[in-house]
């Protein structure tokens, strides 16, 4: 109801104008795991059912929408059932046209996940498997000035709690703008500055700032291509533990006390991104990625990450498709005694649409990830195979 009330008002309509509408589903999933918490040592191989209800309320209007995404994840362990858990994933958007020239987007979100697998998917890193709660919100703004210059601006927080440890909870505030030029109807380019404030709880702050120019070429009406490079600057504020020696006043001895002293680190580098995007044909397209960035780890580690990805599409008929997932991600970390990382993921899948609603999917991945510091060099693997079954329900309730 009070959803409603704020659509309503923002849009300045009657409530009959508003187009709302309710979308339910769920997803059951059955899952092999040869190496479930991705170890080199202590590999726990098991079956896994998955469930995830979800649902999303949309609603509309000539110059707003308002739409609420949720999902619970819930998992079942049937040899190591101390891993079950029940995780979830809500977003809630606000989008709001307030002339022809002028778009807000306002997004809050709340998630529940497991680190190990959230870092592999980022940037090819294992942590620990232990839970994470996240708030987030953000703000965005695009204003056309001209028929060929736009100018967009954003900012917000997320906000990283561990309730188990061993990672320390994390405020990350960021704010970017981002002015785009239309040089003519197939190119455009762009100016991109970020900025990163990231506050490891009692361990470290990392900001960074990073500036980049691209380029977006349209290559006719089913491909394109985007290629950016620019430039970034780290600082880090960090704690060394150390022992002090000084002398008791009552006794006159000497006494070892801990202290913590506060060190200061610099680091920059290049970035760059490419992306290109082809549909070769009806049934086969293609989307290939690569680039360099900074990322600061769950850890409070300060990540340099190259990668480069695929993903392929055909369409068999017109109730089966087929995609495969190829990456590869090399990672070193800051500082003279840095960890590198290479991770590569295979991961092909297979879609039968059996009704309108109702979809069947089988597929499975292969993970490899190698480690070396100068003192040790490990690596570990993973195989899983899946199969699942989703049904939706577009708009099972809608006013329009």
């Amino acid at each position: 109801m009070l959803s409603f009330l704020c659509l309503t008002a923002l849009s300045g309509k009657a409530s009959r104008a508003a187009d709302w509408s309710f979308t339910p589903g769920i997803e059951v999933s059955e899952e092999y795991n040869d190496n479930v918490l991705f170890e080199e040592s202590v590999i726990l191989e098991d079956f896994v059912t998955r469930i995830k209800p979800k649902m999303q309320i949309l609603g509309k209007t000539e110059q707003t929408q308002l739409q609420l995404d949720s999902t619970v994840i819930g998992e079942k362990y049937y040899e190591y059932g101390h891993l079950d858990t029940i995780n979830t994933d809500n977003k809630a958007s606000l989008d709001r046209r307030w002339s022809p020239k002028f778009l807000t987007v306002l997004t809050g979100t709340f998630r529940k996940d497991e680190i190990l697998e959230t870092e592999l998917e980022r940037a090819g890193l294992a942590g620990v498997r232990k839970d994470r709660y996240r708030y987030g919100f953000d703000l965005s703004g695009t204003y056309i000035l001209s028929d060929v210059l736009s100018l967009t601006m954003d900012g917000g927080g997320t906000f990283s709690y561990y309730p188990d440890g061993p990672y320390p909870d994390l405020d990350l505030w960021q704010i970017s703008v981002n002015p785009v030029w239309a040089i003519n109807l197939r190119d455009s380019t762009g100016l991109f500055i970020n900025y990163y404030d990231a506050d490891y709880e009692d361990v470290s702050t990392i900001r960074t700032f990073a500036g980049s120019l691209y380029w977006r070429r349209d290559l006719g009406d089913t491909a394109y291509f985007v290629l950016g490079a620019g430039y970034r600057y780290t600082w880090t504020r960090y704690g060394v533990q150390d022992i002090w020696l000084s002398i008791d006043p009552d006794t006159g001895s000497f006494v070892l006390e801990p202290a913590e002293e506060r060190q200061t680190r610099e680091d920059d580098g290049f970035i760059f991104n490419f992306e290109l995007n082809n549909d070769w044909t009806d049934r086969f397209s293609t989307v290939v990625s690569a680039g360099r960035e900074h990322y600061d780890a769950i850890d409070a580690r300060g990540i340099n990450r190259n990668y480069i990805r695929t993903t392929l599409k055909y369409r068999l008929s017109e109730t089966v498709s087929g995609n495969c997932q190829l990456g590869y991600d090399t990672t070193t970390e800051d500082g003279p005694a840095g960890e590198d990382t290479d991770y590569v993921r295979v991961a092909p899948y297979l879609s039968w649409r059996l009704t309108r609603n109702l979809s069947l999917r089988f597929g499975g991945s292969y993970e490899y990830s190698q480690y070396k510091t100068d003192y040790s060099d490990y690596n570990m693997d993973r195989f899983k195979g899946w199969v699942s079954i989703s049904f939706n329900y577009p708009r099972l309730l809608a006013n329009h």
